[in-house]
């Protein structure tokens, strides 16, 4: 800014030399350069304003957002733990909750019905778990579960209709819990026989039974798989 000074030029007569007169006196402006000081003043306002102003702005704007987010964050969060907290209580189950599907369970197990019987060869062309026989049939079929009560026993028989196994030993092989506890060795003497064979079950006898027709090697024709209970 030194270049803006006021020149000031002081004129006078050289040549009435002698002749006492006031000197005049000339005032000369540098527009341009005063202009060009007002502008950069100007323009030096206008960014210290504009600086200023901006960082007002940004810090009001940095507390509203916080605030915001505060407002809005929190309603979430206690949803969130209201929500964790009726998921914690619905999948932990209470004792008696638990009580409850057990003996469920074991009502759906106890009435699993098996089938009653399996054929597994051609050679059979019928086989069944039935009450007493009548008239060379077998008589109504068995239900699994077998309930027994009791001081008292039922005889299950198992019916067999094979063909084109004359003179072939086979046998009824009936099995409790996994263990052979009676073996009946069949007579086939047609060319299409029935035969049968029977167990006579108590209460004591409760567990998993299964019945089987097999020949002397062990081969499976037909098997059925039944449970007994005790009432």
């Amino acid at each position: 800014m030194a270049d803006n000074k006021v020149v000031i030029k002081i004129n006078y007569d050289k040549k009435q030399s002698g002749i006492t007169a006031e000197p005049q006196t000339v005032t000369v402006w540098h527009i341009r350069r005063i202009l060009t000081a007002v502008l950069l003043a100007v323009l030096l306002i206008l960014v210290l304003i504009s600086w200023f102003g901006d960082e007002v702005e940004q810090t009001h704007t940095q507390i509203d957002i916080s605030e915001k987010v505060q407002t809005f964050n929190t309603p979430a969060t206690e949803n969130v733990k209201e929500q964790v907290a009726a998921i914690e209580e619905k999948t932990v189950p209470t004792a008696e909750h638990q009580a409850l599907v057990n003996s469920e369970t074991v009502k759906k197990s106890d009435t699993i019905r098996k089938p009653a019987a399996i054929i597994l060869d051609r050679k059979v062309i019928r086989a069944s778990l039935n009450n007493k026989p009548k008239d060379n049939e077998p008589g109504e079929p068995i239900k699994s579960p077998l309930r027994v009560i009791p001081n008292q026993s039922q005889e299950v028989f198992y019916f067999s209709e094979i063909k084109n196994m004359r003179g072939r030993p086979l046998f009824h092989q009936w099995s409790r819990n996994g263990q052979i506890v009676h073996q009946k060795q069949l007579d086939i003497k047609d060319k299409i026989a029935k035969v049968w064979s029977s167990k006579t079950l108590s209460a004591k006898d409760k567990g998993e039974w299964q019945v089987r027709l097999t020949d002397r090697k062990g081969k499976v024709y037909s098997e059925a798989n039944f449970l007994v209970n005790a009432e």
